[in-house]
């Protein structure tokens, strides 16, 4: 039995010698730096932005777009988009959002606000993913939105972040 096991063994290293120097290689690392840069890919364009707003395409099918773009919002905001629009896809899937204060007052650092999904099928080329205003209001300071793609809760992955601040809204003269 052993010897057959060894002779498998190596007709396995012969035909595959891409198996030969296994041992010698060194582990890979992940490389999760994609992770900290805006997301791309399957994204033509993605912002965040103050609102969101449903148009008629010249395709005529609806085409969800950014109203106000912009990386600062100011505290009295009640809602905080991301606006997105896809390359072609051919099946359906879900982007994720997870809303986090990278170093706002009051709040330890990376402090997860909440998360919001939206489902795409295959015939929707735009969608968003937004959070209201926490009742305690938005914490002063540096934002990010990570942003995952996937069909279901359990196979999200990372694709990119998003980053913007909130500034204190000016006071009424």
């Amino acid at each position: 039995m052993k010897i057959a096991f060894a002779l498998s063994m190596v007709i396995s290293i012969l035909a595959f010698p891409c198996y030969a120097d296994m041992a010698s290689r060194t582990p890979s690392t992940h490389d999760n730096s994609a992770f900290q840069k805006p997301p791309g890919g399957l994204f033509s364009s993605i912002v965040t932005a103050h609102g969101q707003e449903m148009v008629m395409s010249s395709f005529r099918s609806f085409d969800i777009v950014p109203v106000k773009p912009s990386s600062t919002f100011t505290d009295d905001v009640p809602e905080i988009f991301v606006v997105f629009h896809l390359h072609q896809h051919d099946s359906e899937f879900r982007v994720s959002g997870r809303w986090l204060v990278e170093q706002g007052e009051g709040v330890p650092a990376n402090f997860i606000l909440g998360t919001d999904s939206m489902i795409l099928m295959t015939e929707d080329e735009s969608g968003y993913v937004s959070i209201s205003r926490p009742a305690s209001g938005w914490p002063i300071g540096q934002y990010k939105v990570e942003i995952f793609t996937g069909t279901g809760d359990y196979d999200m992955d990372p694709i990119g972040v998003l980053r913007f601040s909130v500034t204190q809204a000016k006071a009424a003269s």
